[in-house]
């Protein structure tokens, strides 16, 4: 009877030894104290209250899987694309008042970088001019300038003329990023031209 007694012993406090950290605990499994926390050969799990019933429910993921975050680069992305999309504020400005010579500058500016060949040269598509006889050229004088030069449709008399561009009623400008701007701020611009005879 001892020699039985033995083994039944030694085997009973074997079990007493095992830890919970080592049972066979599975995510979905049945378990008994909420809140208990055991960690298994791959991850951690808590006994956690799932559908009215205690279930392990797991703490981490398993170590072989790795984990991406992306709404940052989400949330960034669209910013940039609602911070490109701000239509340039553009402005119609005079060289000078007066003018002695038939050939006057205005200019475009715009308060961020704009694409001078979007406009045309051709009157009554980007600019209307009233005693002005053609636009004779647009060149980028600086990333955010347009420098217009029209003609004067002035003559050597002596007499005083105003010479006056204002923008179209189909007027638009793009800046470098392709938005497009159709408001033109400042329009229109006089400059008064007197031609000596």
């Amino acid at each position: 009877m001892k020699k039985l007694l033995a083994p039944a012993i030694v085997l009973s406090l074997f079990g007493l030894l095992v830890s919970p950290a080592l049972a066979a605990n599975k995510v979905g499994d049945s378990c008994k104290v909420a809140g208990r926390v055991v960690t298994t050969s791959v991850q951690k799990l808590v006994c956690a209250k799932v559908a009215k019933n205690l279930k392990w429910v797991a703490l981490t993921a398993p170590a072989a899987t790795t984990t991406t975050v992306a709404p940052t680069t989400t949330v960034a992305a669209t910013t940039t694309t609602t911070i490109a999309a701000v239509k340039p504020v553009v402005t119609l400005l005079r060289e000078g008042g007066t003018s002695t010579s038939a050939s006057v500058n205005y200019t475009v500016t715009g308060d961020k970088d704009i694409n001078c060949a979007t406009l045309s040269t051709v009157l009554g598509v980007d600019f209307n001019g009233t005693r002005i006889s053609q636009i004779n050229s647009i060149v980028q004088t600086s990333t955010k300038v347009c420098t217009v030069n029209a003609q004067s449709i002035a003559e050597r008399d002596g007499d005083t003329r105003e010479t006056i561009l204002a923008a179209a009623t189909t007027f638009s400008i793009a800046d470098t990023a392709g938005v497009v701007q159709t408001v033109l701020l400042g329009s229109p611009q006089s400059i008064w031209v007197t031609r000596a005879p």
